[in-house]
């Protein structure tokens, strides 16, 4: 598959997944849960909505749902929204389609490789995919065949806020992503134990309880991670910022000064944020 088919697999799996909710889905959570680029994120969704894989709200209260139910979705589906029709139109070994006159020795093999695919892409719904990934989720299972090695580790640190309860509770559902993004960007060099990466994503969730970043090194390797936010009043005028962190990364990394350096960050900018509020 190309990248723009695994993006619609992707969201197509968690509107699926959020199916029984009340309220539409948002794009920037389907970005943020998924890994599909932001500037992407559109293209994938109006091929959904194209396709009659999903539907489309515009507003404040909009966001996208599923369609159909997803036992009616199939794998083809999703792969030909991004991809277009698989279809073999053009000769395997020529520049354009096989004719009678001139049929090229592939010709019959491709086409029955083709409809080979497509038979077996019809018989995957949309509804094992999300039976597979509940399955699977918090195991992080590398494949027989897989091509890379990821290691999910989590950790746990505190900071803390010198503000009342109510006052980081109402600070953390004021906070942006951008602020987030330029709060940790250049802090982030500084950690020599996860070495030269870019800071590619910085989302909050859950009214800011929840924290996903994506960090790319040079070498294209790179760092997701996952911080719930839980705030613990300690008296009147303070409270502790405790942070459980799941991190999934293709190398061996201590997360400890990582986590800490974000929690430490965020808790210097929820007072920011309280001051200008």
């Amino acid at each position: 598959m190309s990248r723009r088919s695994d993006y619609c697999v992707r969201a197509a799996l968690y509107l699926a997944r959020t199916a029984e909710r009340t309220e539409a889905t948002k794009v920037k959570e389907i970005v943020a849960e998924m890994g599909i680029p932001a500037s992407f994120a559109s293209q994938i969704l109006a091929d959904l909505v194209r396709t009659d894989v999903a539907t489309s709200k515009p507003g404040r209260d909009g966001g996208y749902r599923l369609k159909r139910d997803p036992e009616s979705i199939t794998l083809l589906e999703l792969v030909e929204a991004g991809e277009g029709p698989l279809r073999a139109d053009h000769c395997a070994l020529g520049n354009g389609p096989c004719r009678w006159d001139t049929v090229c020795p592939l010709h019959t093999s491709w086409q029955s490789t083709v409809a080979a695919v497509r038979e077996q892409l019809t018989t995957i719904t949309l509804a094992a995919i999300v039976e597979e990934d509940i399955r699977l989720e918090g195991k992080h299972e590398e494949p027989v065949d897989g091509h890379r090695f990821f290691h999910s580790i989590e950790a746990e640190d505190s900071s803390f806020v010198e503000l009342p309860l109510p006052r980081v509770e109402e600070s953390l559902g004021h906070l942006r992503d951008q602020q987030l993004l330029e709060e940790l960007r250049d802090p982030l060099h500084s950690i020599e134990t996860i070495g030269t990466t870019n800071l590619a994503m910085a989302y909050l969730l859950e009214g800011g309880r929840r924290l996903i970043l994506e960090l790319i090194s040079s070498g294209e390797e790179t760092i997701r991670l996952e911080l719930n936010l839980e705030p613990i009043a300690i008296d009147p005028q303070r409270v502790e910022l405790k942070g459980h962190a799941m991190i999934r990364t293709n190398r061996s990394i201590d997360p400890a000064p990582l986590v800490r350096l974000i929690l430490n960050r965020t808790a210097r900018l929820l007072e920011t944020v309280a001051a200008q509020h």
